[in-house]
């Protein structure tokens, strides 16, 4: 325990719980939350309550929307897993006993809604937190979350904190930091995390780990005590902090710095060495990625090629829709970086949960069985023929080819061909070049898809095999509903047997066929991949070392069949 009652200026050790490994050297950052504050408390007559509850309607809609884009973001710079968090946020926001109790708070009490929330919002909170587990523990951190969510959609118009402006060296200091605000970190300024509150299993802490950000928790004093901008150390591998360290410290976990940033580079380099064949077939191991920073990482950590590149952020990141000119120039810039490697672009894979705010879609009562993927660029032509327009000029300078997301129906393969077929003849008349021959693939993602594979044989040039919402499908188990996680974890071996058979058919085809789901990336199921015939992985960059030694530790074993 420290007391805050030293020199601003003393050196001092503080010991904490490592939540997530790693060193940083940086500044303190107080993680100062407006949403804290006071919030001004008004007297209402009867009168005034239902302007009070329509606000509070209107407030839950605009947290709900807020926390939709929030997964959507979380799902494509992480995945799907650490995303689904935010569902379950969703799922307390929209609960009728939340809402009946405040409700009642504001006829009862007759007090503004912003008071009422946080009157409601503490006492749920406290009910959770009575079960002494830790599980029960973080949802109580997840009523906390979702509360200031609804606080700052009633806030309106009051601007708040931003993670994005922060000191290029910044290393948080918070007395607890929950999901939503993990998700928002700019890691290219954040060095580290420190809290008073925090477990190993905490959302946070899993976030935290995905973004490779040192984590130490835990801590007991007043960490409010040390100014903003105080030079501090922090180690996430045994928890220490050390605050006003000496300049021989800095040095030396500079060094240590360093070297974690060299030992990483020697798995790379070590995976990017190896060739990976078996029975003289080579076996790739390509990136997934969503942004030119994702390509940069790729070729960092030695992918093969391009496996998969999701063009939804581009549209996801603009409040208007993108013009042919910024996907174009934007993509041109970002594949400048793999001329040399072959690049599979997804048309946009949204719809459903994913929300595209200039199309004005209605909420989906159940996302995942609406319009998405393919059947939402289907019933917006538009859309489709800019993005296919858009590749076609790229294909003239890269190695691209076009995946189709949500693949039904061959119906779905040969409108889309058509389509691609009427702006290679507008890209004729106006002489701009684009590769004829370039290919077209269907992404396999759905059980309809996996019956009607020998029909789509005929009208694909490759596949792509997305284990995530192929699982979610097969199981009836919503990938992002953590009640039925059991039930989505059972479907990956499950679908192992019709995996083999597609892949079978494509290869005596002579058609490439890879898997980009998380499935690919799963360490536990390289081997059983590779028995079934899969030569082509396609995963976060940050996995491709790890996917290559393990292919490799099989073959030098010689217990992969051919």
């Amino acid at each position: 325990m420290f007391s805050g009652k030293q020199s601003l200026s003393d050196r001092l050790v503080i010991m904490g719980e490592p939540i997530a490994q790693g060193f940083a050297v940086g500044r303190i950052l107080h993680f100062q939350d407006i949403l804290t504050r006071e919030s001004t408390k008004r007297d209402l007559n009867a009168g005034q309550v239902e302007g009070e509850l329509s606000r509070l309607k209107k407030a839950i809609d605009k947290a709900h929307i807020d926390l939709g884009d929030l997964k959507s973001k979380v799902t494509y710079e992480i995945d799907a897993k650490h995303a689904a968090i935010f569902s379950a946020h969703q799922l307390i926001l929209k609960d009728i006993e939340l809402f009946n109790d405040i409700e009642n708070g504001l006829r009862q009490k007759l007090l503004n809604v912003e008071q009422i929330v946080q009157e409601v919002f503490g006492c749920w909170e406290r009910k959770v937190r009575c079960a002494d587990t830790e599980d029960f523990h973080e949802r109580a951190n997840d009523v906390i979350d979702v509360g200031k969510r609804l606080l700052k959609a009633l806030a309106g118009d009051v601007k708040e904190f931003n993670m994005t402006d922060l000191l290029t060296d910044g290393v948080i200091f918070a007395k607890i930091l929950l999901p939503s605000d993990t998700a928002s970190l700019n890691i290219k300024n954040i060095k580290a995390i420190v809290t008073i509150e925090g477990t190993q299993n905490s959302h946070s802490a899993i976030l935290a780990r995905a973004l490779d950000i040192p984590f130490v928790s835990k801590i007991d004093g007043d960490i409010s005590a040390f100014p903003h901008g105080t030079r501090v150390i922090v180690d996430g591998k045994i928890g220490t902090i050390i605050i006003n360290p000496w300049e021989t410290e800095i040095e030396t976990y500079t060094r240590l710095i360093q070297r974690r940033l060299t030992e990483r580079r020697k798995v790379v380099r070590r995976a990017c060495d190896v060739l990976l064949e078996i029975n003289a077939k080579r076996i790739k191991v390509a990136a997934n990625v969503s942004s030119c920073n994702d390509i940069k990482m790729a070729k960092i950590y030695g992918a093969d090629a391009i496996g998969l590149y999701r063009t939804g952020p581009l549209y996801m990141d603009s409040p208007n829709l993108p013009t042919e000119a910024y996907l174009f120039d934007h993509l041109t810039r970002s594949l400048e970086l793999v001329r040399d490697q072959d690049i599979n672009l997804r048309l946009l894979d949204m719809g459903g949960d994913k929300r595209l705010p200039f199309l004005g879609a209605v909420e989906c009562v159940n996302p995942a069985l609406g319009l998405n993927g393919i059947r939402l660029l289907l019933k917006y032509p538009h859309l489709l023929e800019v993005q296919l327009r858009v590749f076609l000029r790229l294909s003239a300078t890269f190695k691209v080819k076009i995946s189709v997301p949500m693949v039904t129906l061959p119906k779905d393969m040969i409108d889309v061909r058509r389509y691609l077929l009427k702006e290679k003849e507008k890209l004729i008349r106006e002489k701009i070049p684009f590769n004829e021959g370039i290919q077209m693939g269907a992404m396999i993602e759905t059980p309809s898809a996996l019956m009607l594979f020998d029909e789509l044989l005929e009208l694909s040039d490759f596949f792509n095999i997305g284990t995530n919402d192929m699982v979610q499908y097969v199981m009836a188990a919503g990938r992002e509903d953590i009640d039925v996680v059991d039930y989505y974890k059972a479907g990956n071996p499950i679908i192992l047997k019709a995996l083999k058979e597609v892949i079978r058919k494509s290869e005596e085809r002579g058609k490439e066929i890879s898997i980009c789901g998380e499935l690919a990336g799963n360490l536990d199921f390289t081997k059983a991949l590779l028995d079934i015939g899969l030569r082509n992985f396609s995963v976060q960059p940050a996995f491709i070392p790890y996917v290559k030694n393990k292919i490799f530790g099989f073959l030098k074993d010689s217990k992969v069949h051919g």
